[in-house]
């Protein structure tokens, strides 16, 4: 028997001509096999290539309701699956990152069936090793959040209705999907896999967005911008009394005193490298109160597409 449940699919598209097709033909029918009502969400984040077409191409094939959402402009992937979800009606809603498909598709059905045992997210992990860049901003982040996140790598998940509006509500302008589910309140669980072959998207970040995202969740979710100031301004409070110190016992202890120029221009500059990097910190600070405080919108979205052949 199929399953009741109203199911979503949310899936993020971008310059992914070379595996939609493929995508789009086993999630429909992995869907229409196991629920008896579904509906597939594609976000398109401004597609370049011929993405467009080859969902058009195989739209009259899909058994169950399609929508594309075109966003106005690239958001990336955490906007645009907001997007997503923010159209999705699903009483279960899947947030698929990627249309490479490295699991096998019963993983799809044993997230759900997981979510059914009273759990409200649950996602799943590969059990290949991930970046070590993710592995050590993960590593960071869980020690230094004071949320106790216990991030990692995902791909997919599950979120159920009740879990998905409380995180729809928040009001952070700063959106960071894992962490916002983890800080819900809602019981959550992750299961791993067998990954199957490599996981290689086609809409990788580049090395500025990994690390402005990176500073925009490590900002936001813990509180290390204080430590570490806090830790400079003592650092360089000791280094100032030392110098101090050492300057009187120069002046108690040597007959004649020559102008130290390589003492105060190292002084000088670790000092100055310790304020720039507060005042760096502080900056960021700044950018992410401004954004919270200008209250945009998170997302414009250009047209959506309807297609239902049922």
């Amino acid at each position: 028997m199929k399953e009741k449940n109203f199911i979503s699919v949310v899936a993020y598209v971008r310059n992914v001509e070379n595996t939609i097709v493929d995508f789009l033909t086993i999630i429909d029918e992995f869907m229409s096999e196991k629920f008896e009502a579904y509906e597939i969400v594609l976000v398109n984040d401004a597609s370049t290539d011929s993405t467009m077409e080859k969902i058009s191409e195989i739209s009259s094939f899909i058994k169950g309701n399609l929508l594309i959402v075109n966003l106005a402009w690239m958001h990336k992937s955490e906007l645009a699956i907001l997007a997503g979800t923010d159209i999705a009606i699903g009483d279960f809603v899947y947030e698929i990152q990627s249309t490479v498909i490295d699991y096998p598709i019963e993983l799809l059905f044993d997230l759900y069936k997981k979510a059914t045992e009273g759990y409200d997210v649950v996602s799943a992990t590969p059990d290949k090793a991930v970046r070590v860049s993710s592995k050590l901003f993960y590593l960071l982040l869980n020690k230094i959040s004071y949320l106790n996140l216990e991030l990692t790598t995902e791909y997919i998940r599950i979120v159920s209705r009740r879990a998905l509006n409380a995180v729809l509500n928040v009001k952070e302008k700063v959106r960071y999907r894992k962490a916002l589910y983890k800080c819900s309140g809602f019981s959550s669980t992750n299961i791993k896999y067998e990954a199957i072959g490599k996981h290689i998207t086609s809409n990788d970040k580049l090395l500025w967005e990994k690390i402005s995202l990176a500073f925009n969740v490590l900002i936001s979710f813990s509180n290390i911008g204080f430590k570490i100031a806090l830790w400079l301004s003592m650092s360089f409070m000791l280094f100032s009394l030392f110098i101090g110190v050492y300057t009187i016992y120069i002046y108690l202890t040597l007959k004649t005193v020559v102008s130290g120029w390589t003492t105060i221009m190292l002084f000088l500059s670790v000092a100055f490298s310790g304020v720039f990097l507060v005042l760096g910190l502080l900056g960021k600070y700044a950018d992410i109160i401004l954004i919270e405080l200008e209250n945009r919108v998170p997302y414009v979205v250009r047209s959506i597409d309807r297609v239902s052949n049922r």
